[in-house]
């Protein structure tokens, strides 16, 4: 699945969540709009697969999670 495609899913599951991902392209971006989202940097998680892959976990305030896959 692309991300296109994951965030056209996620859009027609939670469009105000959507709205807020879709511009996001990078880490940065990504850590500059998590407080405002409520996520603290306390319970983010970053998980590496491989040497240059990683799945970063952010632990929204509703109780779900979104995870972004960075490289």
């Amino acid at each position: 699945m692309t991300y296109a495609e994951q965030l056209a899913s996620l859009a027609a599951t939670d469009s105000a969540l959507g709205a807020e991902v879709a511009p996001l392209r990078n880490l940065e971006a990504i850590l500059k709009w998590a407080p405002s989202a409520g996520i603290h940097f306390a319970g983010i998680d970053l998980l590496q697969q491989d040497e240059y892959s990683y799945d970063l976990f952010l632990p929204l305030p509703d109780s779900r999670w979104l995870v972004f896959g960075v490289s």
